[in-house]
């Protein structure tokens, strides 16, 4: 029986520089943690703790 050749079937992906999709993840890592400092700071200034009155 002979072998149906596919193109591309065998072949592994060469690897990129910049993946889109690592910088992507990278971007939105980087945002969330600038959000979560942020939102700490805020909590810290306004209500002298990260939790609000009342918790905890």
């Amino acid at each position: 029986m002979t072998q149906m050749n596919t193109p591309g079937a065998g072949r592994m992906r060469p690897s990129a520089e910049s993946d889109i999709y690592t910088v992507l993840v990278l971007i939105g890592l980087l945002s969330m943690l600038i959000e979560t400092i942020y939102v700490g700071y805020r909590a810290m200034t306004l209500f002298g703790s990260l939790l609000p009155p009342g918790v905890g």
